[in-house]
């Protein structure tokens, strides 16, 4: 069982196709058991056998990774997160996900200070005016941003939030520069908050995380210092939704 995973694991990594001998080289393994382990993952579809002899991955590989996603879900991954680590208890951390152009906020850990702000499971905002927003915004491509917002229309929450397709592409550049968004007073007055995008592949964010505080409640050099506490939030329901 762990020689076949180790098949696995190699064609994995790439090249996405390999040669019985070219595997047998690169694992160490005799030939003959590298083509019986070979031959009992083409079986049962974890492996497919071209018709020039190489191997590749076969479509179980793409079955099981839906039933272990299916398994595994972002809220239960952020809650386990939260509470395993135990970051920023004072404040308020939420958990959203990208929904067209809008952020859907789908977990919530209330922090314990008096000043420590609410949000509503299920509440939606314009992800451009959010932190959390613009830090799943920030990981999609250009011609991706330039489909949502092919009509130009950004709607405003406050006089701060982004109100143009210019600026809201040069804001990203500068998330994906540092790795969090900052929303300063642009969903409401005398709000800030830090997000972070939860990246479990290439491609789009699966999520992100973030936290929000009235303004005063944190000096501006403090803010890289949450972000980072946050980054490391990312990571860990990253890694539980099956990210290396």
């Amino acid at each position: 069982m762990l020689r076949a995973g180790k098949i696995l694991d190699a064609l994995a990594a790439g090249p996405p196709s390999a040669t019985l001998a070219s595997l047998s080289r690169r694992l160490g393994f005799p030939r003959s058991s590298t083509l019986a382990l070979c031959n009992s993952l083409v079986e049962i579809g974890l492996l497919v056998r071209d018709p020039d002899g190489s191997y590749r991955l076969g479509p179980h590989t793409l079955d099981l990774s839906r039933s272990f996603l299916q398994q595994t879900d972002l809220p239960t991954e952020f809650q386990r997160a939260v509470a395993e680590l135990g970051l920023l208890a004072e404040q308020t951390l939420v958990c959203g996900v990208l929904r067209g152009r809008d952020v859907v906020y789908i977990g919530r850990r209330t922090g314990t200070s008096a000043l420590a702000i609410s949000y509503e499971i299920g509440m939606r905002l314009p992800a451009h005016c959010t932190a959390s927003g613009l830090a799943m915004l920030s990981c999609l491509s250009d011609s991706q941003l330039g489909e949502l917002y092919a009509d130009g229309d950004l709607e405003r929450l406050t006089e701060r939030s982004i109100g143009t397709t210019a600026e809201l592409h040069e804001r990203l550049a500068t998330v994906r520069e540092r790795g969090h968004a900052i929303d300063d007073e642009e969903t409401a007055a005398g709000m800030v908050c830090v997000g972070v995008p939860v990246r479990d592949g290439g491609g789009p964010a699966a999520g992100a995380v973030a936290v929000s505080m009235p303004k005063g409640a944190q000096p501006q050099h403090r803010l890289a210092d949450i972000a980072g506490q946050l980054q490391r939030i990312s990571d860990a329901v990253a890694r539980g939704l099956g990210a290396p």
